[in-house]
Order: structure tokens, then sequence, then C-alpha cells
């Protein structure tokens, strides 16, 4: 039986009781503590769990309530059947395809993002949007800027829900001389105003866990995953620029462009350092963030740090996962093992269940390669779970919405 937060108050509260010689005119304060161990692990503190909140989850999951915002699915029948059989036994109604293609082609050619989405509405209607990607290949052009404009116009008029940008800039993609692309390259403006014009979310990814700057051996943290994606180490300086540059780069993105929404995707691209991620939505009202694959790096702070960070900022965090289906499936991330069954991909999403509806302590957290620790459940009540499961994603995307869901 898992230990959970709300057992430890009971057995708080009893052995208190047991233990008392007398009224008392003061109000008895229950206080927990955790049992040290040889590791760092969360301070337990008594909040019990609304006995209300998983059942709402569970009969939103029955109706295929839940949208996620972040998944990268290969447009293929045996590979988009299998994302919705999972989608179908977990709950998902509606799964934001972020990988839907560039909208540039040949003469007489559909556009990759053309033949996304249209296999897509066809083979399974209503069960995914797509965000449009940038086509840098005319980076070194003078008139970029205005090409860049022109392809997010052609997304709008396509049927794009949104932007995605993937940490291209700042880390891969490098012009003709050479120089990495920067994320606020002044080029890229008139594309992220245009975006905030045509109502288009923009999901960017610019950075990475802090280990993947550091040094490049087994103590890592994460060398598990870095032996196996050796192009995720970033730690060597001549090639690559500090993680937190990157960070602020796109916060002056941000701020020069208060009309358009960024989503921070991976928890604001910085998900081990809540404090930053806190005081950057405060900051910045036209910033979201979203989960994808960094439970089991904000799921090991204090569960009840994180519990007053989703309370404090319900509105503007979405449910999100990064679960990926192309040749093998990736379940928030993964390696060179044997790849991951159907069996297992529901284990991931029911495993976020717990880890958002319950105060289960120190359980195995859904993505074993991203770090060898334990997670805590942060027990959100039913009106935040709302927000952050669905309706977060209805607001941000309420057009296309209507779009996919209405009869053709």
């Amino acid at each position: 039986m898992p230990v959970t937060r709300r057992g430890l108050l009971l057995a708080s509260l009893s052995f208190v009781a047991c233990a008392s010689h007398g009224p008392s005119t003061a109000t008895p304060t229950a206080t927990v503590t955790a049992t040290p161990t040889a590791t760092a692990t969360p301070t337990a503190t008594a909040i019990p769990t609304p006995p209300d909140a998983r059942v709402e989850a569970t009969s939103w999951r029955a109706a295929h309530r839940l949208i996620d915002l972040h998944t990268h699915i290969d447009p293929t029948p045996e590979h988009m059947g299998l994302a919705v059989r999972v989608f179908d036994t977990v709950g998902i109604g509606v799964a934001v395809n972020l990988s839907g293609g560039t909208t540039t082609h040949a003469k007489n050619q559909a556009s990759e993002f053309e033949q996304v989405k249209s296999f897509a509405d066809r083979h399974f209607p209503g069960r995914f949007l797509e965000y449009m990607n940038l086509d840098y290949s005319d980076w070194d052009r003078p008139d970029f800027a205005e090409e860049a404009v022109a392809q997010v116009e052609a997304g709008a008029r396509l049927g794009a829900a949104g932007f995605k940008e993937f940490k291209r800039l700042g880390l891969y993609h490098r012009d003709g001389r050479g120089k990495l692309l920067a994320i606020d390259d002044p080029k890229l403006d008139p594309m992220w105003g245009r975006l905030g014009e045509l109502g288009m979310p923009v999901s960017i990814h610019v950075a990475d866990p802090k280990a993947f700057w550091e040094p490049y051996d087994d103590h890592n943290e994460r060398w598990t995953e870095l032996r196996d994606h050796p192009k995720w180490w970033f730690g060597d300086p001549k090639k690559f620029p500090p993680r937190m540059d990157l960070l602020h780069a796109l916060e002056r993105v941000i701020v020069r462009h208060p009309e358009t929404t960024f989503v921070c995707v991976h928890m604001g691209n910085d998900a081990e350092d809540l404090d930053w991620v806190d005081a950057e939505l405060d900051a910045h009202p036209n910033m979201r963030v979203d989960i994808a694959a960094r439970v089991p790096e904000f799921g090991r702070h204090d569960p009840e740090k994180v519990h007053a960070f989703f309370v404090k900022h319900a509105d503007r965090i979405f449910f999100a996962t990064d679960f990926q289906v192309y040749d093998r499936m990736t379940l928030g991330s993964g390696g060179n093992g044997p790849p991951p069954t159907e069996k297992d991909a529901v284990s991931f999403f029911e495993t976020h269940w717990r880890f958002f509806e319950t105060a289960d302590l120190r359980f195995p957290h859904m993505t074993p390669i991203q770090g060898d620790w334990t997670i805590s459940g942060i027990h959100l009540p039913a009106d935040v779970l709302r927000k952050v499961y669905f309706e977060n994603a209805e607001k941000l995307l309420a057009r296309p919405l209507m779009a996919l869901r209405s009869p053709p």
C-alpha cells in the first residue's frame, strides 16, 4: 500500500490524542516530519487529498476530455493508430502534434504540413491538432524575415493551430559562416509579432537540464541518458553557449512581443528551478508553461512547494507529455534499450495521474532513464486539475478545437 501524507497525518494525530493528559485552551497543531534517509527526500507536510479529485478526473478520462499539448506522432496508419489506441485507453481526447512540418513546398506539390494535417484529419478525425515548423533553409537571404512571416501566414491559412520551435535556435542551427542562430535574433522579430496577430501560440524549447552542461562522464546524474544521446550534451563552451544565456535570450523575445503567447515547454525550459519559473511567470503575462517530459525533474522537489506552484499558476500550465511514436515509442525520453510496449505507454500516463492526483510519497517516476530518484504526488484539487488537464488548452486553442470538433 502506498505511503501517503494523509496516512502519516492520521498516525500523527492518533499519537497526539493518546499522549494528551488533559484539555488545552490552545488549538493543537499537527506536524509531520519525514523520516531521515541516506538520500534527500521531500519533506512531507500534512495536506489531505481532496476526496473528489480522483473521482472527477476519472470521469474526465472516461469521457476523453483530456488534451495533451505536446506530442510528436509520425503520420502513418501504424504509428498514429498506436497513439490513438493508447490515448483511448488513458483518456486523451485530443493530442497536439508539434511535428506538423513546414509550409514551404515545391511547385505543384503539397507542403509537409499539408500532408501531415490531411492524413490525420482523414484517418483520425477529431483527434489531432498540428503545429507548424519554420523552414530555415533560406536564413542567409536578405529577405528571410519577410519569408518567415509568409510561412506562418501560410500556416494560419492551412489550419495550423500554433507554431513549434525546437531547440534548434542557440544550439544546432548555424548560418553560412558557422555561427549559431540566436534565439533573440532581430531577423525573427517580425515573425514572432505576426504569430501574435494571427492568434497562433508558440511552443518553444530553448534549453535542457543542467546536467546536459555538466561533465560528460559517469558522475553525471543523467549519464545513462547522455551516453545514449551524445548530441544532447552541450558542455563544450567552444561549441555551445551557457545554459542561462539561452533562457535570458528567450526572455528578451517574450518581453519584445507581449501580444504573442509563448508556451515555454518542459516546465519553462527550467524544471529544476521552480523559483525561476515562478518569477518569470509573474513577470511576463504572455508566458505559459507545459510540463512535458519534466515531471521526473520537478517531481523530486518538496511536493507541497510544487502543489503551491500549480495552484498559484493554475491558469497557465498545460498537461503535456512529449509522447512520441515513430519506429519506436518514446515515453518522455528514451535510450538504446528495448523499445517500450503499449502497456508501458499506458503505465507512463497512469503515473502522471498518480503524481497529480494523489499524495503518495517517494514512488518511481515515469521515465527511469531521466534519473535514478523518486517523486512524490502533489494531490491537486479538482478545479486545478480541470484547468491543467484540458480547460487551459481549450482556451488557448479555442478556434482550432472548434474546427476540429465540428462535423465536416
